[in-house]
């Protein structure tokens, strides 16, 4: 099955989020929680975590004598330093006391789990194939692009002259608010382009801090392409219609020559709207 293993990736990533949902809960809550509700959260997550590290087997494996085994090693085991760690915070905090405290650390030590966590799964090597989405299955094309932003770490750059405002929604709405987004598009009319996109742009540049919408000459942008980090994806339609009709999708030339063709479309652009 092409990308199959980006589509493990992913689901990795989503059984882990609501693995440890329970503690997320807890460093989100407005109040300090007792000690009792972390030592659920703790029952919770090491009841879950068997069946999680059989999805980060399947992702480690490649193939009946092909086993990444240092690496399924580092992965499988971040719940368990984790807990390792609230553990000690618990026994170190006294009943009804310091629970302010408490809450601070636990909510640091989930943001090392996760630092952790993606930069282990990305040595796992996930080679992008082309692909073509047939007809009708929308859905399921959406699906397959996500899958190629799931592990974004440094930026996001979308070249579509027709960008419309279901980009913002439908690709940018969980995307960490600290990553570069250039998003690339000609004036357009009123439900395409700069014209099309103006205030939920706005809004936006208001919330990414590393953001500009990017306005240039038609003559300057045809095919559409994503660019993740290092690795840019072309498709035929934009992003709104893909799998619509017959939808080509997948990655492109990532040479210097490429990624310098593309830094200049940007450069060459007319920056409408920036962080």
């Amino acid at each position: 099955m092409a990308n199959l293993k980006s589509q493990q990736r992913n689901q990795l990533i989503l059984e882990l989020g609501i693995l440890i949902q329970p503690f997320v809960e807890l460093v989100e809550s407005s109040s300090s929680q007792p000690i009792s509700k972390y030592r659920i959260a703790s029952a919770k997550v090491q009841s879950g975590d068997s069946p999680w590290r059989n999805t980060a087997r399947s992702f480690s494996t490649f193939g009946d004598d092909v086993f990444m085994h240092s690496e399924y090693q580092k992965i499988s085991h971040v719940n368990e330093v984790f807990l390792r760690e609230i553990s000690a915070l618990i026994n170190q905090t006294e009943q009804n006391q310091d629970l302010d405290i408490l809450k601070s650390k636990c909510n640091d030590s989930l943001k090392i789990l996760k630092e952790n966590f993606y930069k282990y799964i990305s040595d796992v090597p996930v080679d992008w194939e082309p692909e073509i989405f047939p007809a009708n299955t929308p859905f399921t094309s959406y699906l397959k692009i996500k899958d190629s932003l799931s592990l974004v770490r440094e930026r996001i750059h979308y070249f579509d002259r027709y960008l419309k405002v279901e980009f913002f929604d439908t690709f940018l709405r969980d995307v960490n608010r600290s990553i570069e987004i250039r998003l690339v598009t000609t004036a357009g009319r009123q439900n395409y382009g700069v014209q099309g996109v103006q205030t939920i742009s706005e809004l936006a540049r208001q919330e990414f801090s590393n953001y500009q919408l990017i306005q240039v000459n038609p003559r300057d942008l045809h095919d559409r392409n994503l660019r993740v980090d290092n690795l840019t994806f072309t498709l035929g339609p934009g992003i709104d219609r893909a799998g619509l009709a017959l939808t080509n999708f997948g990655p492109t030339d990532n040479s210097v020559q490429a990624i310098a063709s593309f830094d200049e479309i940007i450069g060459l652009g007319n920056v409408i709207h920036r962080s």
